[in-house]
């Protein structure tokens, strides 16, 4: 059971405090927990393990473990709302400064519009609005990575390809702009077989 409360700070043994709540709260089992473990020494008590206790008061040491994960857990959600309660207003002004700061920061100007309740968010249910995602980022195409435009290609009854179509596309423009700079960069190479074409002829007028 101490490796079990070895998530309980600062020391393991404060597991002690959430039998204490778990008492205060009516359960008898608890109530009998703690009043052994008060019988004990203070010496007694730092060095005590609670399977030993358990047999003195008569419960299962699972029981003591969910009387502390319980109690934890309650506690945890006590600090988690103070915490937002207190930060609450300090986190939104900085998520507005942030908003307002650079157009990039499209993320932090979807947050404050849903915190402020300007833009629908879904519920845990899944139904609901949807919610609308905010995106400034502009948005590369076959098109315009080979930097041609082709009105010719198929498009969908929304008005945009298909991703079969777009895939396609793309393939054809990037093979034709690969021949074009290939002819580019490859010079015409010289005719080296131009002097064996000549006769003897030739050779006496060139003397």
């Amino acid at each position: 059971m101490s490796a079990a409360f070895r998530f309980v700070e600062p020391v393991w043994r404060n597991y002690i405090m959430y039998v204490d709540m778990e008492s205060r709260e009516g359960n008898a089992d608890a109530a009998r927990y703690l009043h052994c473990w008060q019988s004990l020494t203070p010496e007694e008590q730092r060095l005590h393990m609670p399977e030993q206790l358990c047999e003195l008061a008569s419960v299962h040491s699972w029981d003591v473990v969910g009387w502390v994960s319980r109690q934890m857990f309650a506690e945890g959600n006590a600090q988690a709302a103070m915490c937002m309660s207190v930060n609450r207003s300090r986190v939104l002004q900085k998520v507005a400064e942030y908003a307002a700061a650079d157009a990039a920061n499209y993320k932090d100007r979807e947050l404050f519009a849903k915190t402020a309740g300007l833009m629908p968010v879904a519920s845990r249910g899944g139904g609901g609005s949807v919610p609308v995602t905010i995106f400034n980022a502009p948005m590369a195409t076959s098109n315009a990575v080979a930097g041609v435009r082709s009105e010719s290609g198929p498009v969908h009854a929304s008005g945009l390809r298909d991703m079969d179509s777009e895939i396609v596309e793309l393939s054809r423009v990037m093979q034709q702009g690969g021949t074009a700079c290939r002819a580019e960069r490859e010079p015409a190479e010289p005719d080296d077989d131009e002097d064996e074409d000549k006769t003897d002829d030739d050779y006496e007028e060139d003397t």
